[in-house]
């Protein structure tokens, strides 16, 4: 394995080469078929097929279990490689690499479940809003909908949560209602089409519905603030905070939207003439200057992004805390770098004038994409509130920053 320190990366922190050369050489079969991830709401079979084989279904699975056990530095690099070849392509690898991790938090029976079938574990997630988990003997009976589970066709499992409840009464906890992550088949759960969205099409993020469907214990975990991993999961991977296991994917996808964007420009201004003009787009100071101000704005949310996430993970490796203000810190990171990347492609969506506006444009994708992926609840407008929260000495509304 080769490790190399990267642009953008905390200090302390290398990137696995060898596996980050298997993502490059995804680029020619991930673009072939990006057209029709867009047209079918979901990846191509041949593009599934080529993300497992290169191992990039097992970056977070624990070695011991066949998987990679990967550091999220790389898997952030790894997740903004492919996704600048198609953004539905990198997005897919939060739901092939995120429920290994939070796997590390089910009891261990639930665990060997998971990974009955191999280490490439694919798992769509519904995380919110909890749903109702009647609490009955050996588990819980979860019933409710809930939206954007993506990848959920090439999953077998879904993770879904749930409030839980003894009869009529929801369960009570010293901070609130008592919420589990609950897995179930997807097999037993129903697939409503409703993924027709702006952007980000490819990614097959329906909505997912269970009916009294019967989960049993060992695929359950109540979400608390504290957990020690053992067994398998053991490392330093499965002590960050459980925000980076989402975190490592979304960011990086909005950071290569927006370099895309910027790459689309500087293409379309050297081909095109603006009407009464004389000379190319290049050649208007607006556009250089949206350009100038693009990468500015770009390169320094990457940098904090990196520098953050590579901080957060060598206290993880040195044994170290990472406290709340630490986990805000990411949230910030990651939620400025989504937010930066949708105001960038913006600027250069309207740089571009009429030849942004038509769907043959990537300018246009880009735009749809960006301001898709903005919206997510992790790195969304509100999540600048919780870090400000945090950093105030206020009690975070947005619980999970703490977890």
């Amino acid at each position: 394995m080769t490790t190399t320190m990267q642009a953008g990366a905390d200090r302390g922190a290398t990137v696995d080469e060898t596996l980050l050369a298997r993502a490059r050489a995804l680029g020619p079969i991930v673009r072939e078929h990006a057209a029709a991830a867009e047209r079918e709401r979901r990846l191509a079979r041949p593009v599934v097929d080529a993300l497992r084989a290169a191992g990039l279904f097992r970056m977070f699975t624990p070695r011991e279990l066949g998987g990679l056990e990967t550091d999220p530095v790389t898997v952030a690099h790894v997740a903004e490689t492919i996704a600048s070849f198609d953004s539905a392509a990198g997005w897919a690898l939060q739901a092939g690499n995120t429920g290994a991790w939070w796997a590390s938090r089910f009891p261990e029976a639930g665990a060997q479940e998971l990974f009955a079938d191999g280490p490439d574990l694919v798992m769509a997630a519904s995380f919110s809003p909890p749903h109702r988990a009647e609490a009955v003997p050996g588990g819980y009976r979860l019933t409710g909908r809930g939206p954007l589970a993506s990848t959920i066709h090439e999953a077998p499992w879904v993770m879904m949560t749930g409030i839980v409840f003894d009869g009529d009464e929801p369960r009570m906890t010293p901070f609130g209602p008592a919420i589990v992550a609950l897995v179930a088949r997807t097999s037993e759960v129903e697939i409503v089409d409703t993924w027709h969205s702006l952007g980000m099409r490819g990614t097959d993020s329906n909505d997912v519905a269970a009916d009294g469907v019967f989960v049993p214990a060992a695929r359950s975990t109540l979400i608390a603030p504290t957990f020690e991993p053992a067994g398998p999961f053991a490392g330093p991977l499965y002590r960050m905070p459980a925000l980076a296991s989402v975190d490592v994917v979304i960011a990086p996808v909005a950071l290569s939207i927006g370099r895309g964007a910027i790459t689309a420009l500087r293409e379309l201004a050297e081909r095109k003439t603006p009407l009464g003009a004389t000379k190319t787009l290049r050649h208007r100071a607006a556009v250089q200057s949206a350009v100038a101000e693009g990468e500015a704005r770009l390169r320094a949310a990457r940098l904090l992004f990196y520098d953050t996430l590579g901080a957060t993970w060598r206290r993880t490796v040195a044994g170290e805390a990472n406290t709340l203000e630490h986990r805000a810190d990411l949230m910030l990171a990651s939620a400025h770098a989504v937010r930066t990347a949708a105001r960038v492609t913006d600027l250069m969506h309207r740089a571009g004038g009429t030849g942004g506006i038509y769907a043959r444009s990537p300018l246009e994708r880009h735009f749809r994409d960006a301001q898709t992926v903005r919206h997510h609840g992790f790195v969304g407008e509100a999540r600048l509130e919780t870090v400000g929260q945090v950093y105030l000495g206020v009690e975070p509304e947005f619980g999970m920053v703490a977890f």
